[in-house]
């Protein structure tokens, strides 16, 4: 098995296009695979120069949410992962020498490393898997396996595996949205945009209060940082230490909790949600203390 290399890290590109080249079109689809792989460990990448966009986006609403797929008659060996963020959608660079690949990109319940099909943990409440084939980067890719940017709709890249000609990789969003994929040659690119969309308020009041700090919780979280993030109870207990002496919890239904402090008599009740529950890091915030 092959894997790619690298540490988890956060970075904030802004204004990075797909460069000048030509579009090809789609071929006919790779033989389907299942997913698996083990989880690519990741590095800290170096910043890449923004190339110039080669064409004015689409409409956003215009763009599907279905599966796009392309053969290829020839290989291509991943050089470059780049990310940017733009007005209207954010975008993922796929480099390749001597080619470009076939494809297969699609929403899933969950990525799943190949060949072993462990869980590929991403932040979002939406996944896509993006394979190549025939393609590796083995011997031609030195970047990073995890690039974590937290914007607007994409939230973290991660490798999913290398492995008999088939890469793969792993995109949490913040939402299921349209995207399109095209095809750019001089250098050979993949490019992947996905549709900015709005989210509703974020429902938590305190220590987490936004939809970026949720996701940084859960990027943390997946990476074993603070599990008790989990487990409503602690959550709550949690609150309760920084805010009152000695406290006792007790919960009082599916998500409430009163805290007591004994020396003063008072209590408080407590309520949590899970503002996403899909994925590994379904965390618990507070949303309302009376």
């Amino acid at each position: 098995m092959r894997l790619l290399r690298g540490l988890a890290v956060l970075v904030t590109v802004a204004g990075l296009a797909a460069g000048c080249g030509s579009t090809t079109p789609p071929g006919a689809s790779p033989s389907p695979r299942s997913q698996a792989t083990k989880s690519a460990s990741t590095a800290l990448p170096t910043r890449t120069p923004a190339p110039s966009s080669p064409a004015p986006p689409s409409p956003v609403a215009t763009w599907p949410i279905t599966t796009r797929t392309a053969g290829a008659s020839h290989a291509g060996y991943l050089t470059a992962v780049s990310v940017g963020q733009h007005a209207t959608y954010d975008r993922v660079v796929f480099s390749f020498s001597q080619g470009v690949p076939g494809y297969s990109i699609g929403y899933v319940n969950e990525v799943l490393s190949d060949a072993r099909g462990d869980l590929v943990a991403l932040p979002g409440q939406a996944f896509l898997r993006i394979v190549f084939h025939p393609s590796s980067g083995y011997q031609t890719y030195s970047g990073p396996g995890t690039i974590t940017p937290i914007f607007p709709a994409l939230l973290q890249i991660r490798a999913a595996g290398d492995f008999e000609s088939y890469l793969s990789f792993g995109a949490g969003l913040s939402q299921r949205a349209g995207f399109r994929v095209f095809t750019l040659t001089r250098p050979y690119r993949v490019v992947i945009d996905v549709a900015h969309v709005s989210l509703p308020q974020f429902p938590g009041i305190t220590d987490i209060t936004s939809w970026p700090q949720f996701w940084q919780m859960q990027t943390a979280f997946n990476e074993g940082h603070q599990p008790w993030r989990g487990n409503p109870l602690m959550v709550v207990q949690a609150w309760a230490a920084g805010h009152m002496t000695d406290a006792t919890v007790a919960r009082t239904g599916p998500d409430t909790f009163k805290a007591t402090e004994p020396s003063t008599g008072k209590h408080v009740t407590i309520t949590v949600t899970r503002p996403v529950i899909v994925g590994a890091a379904q965390l618990w915030v507070i949303t309302k203390i009376s």
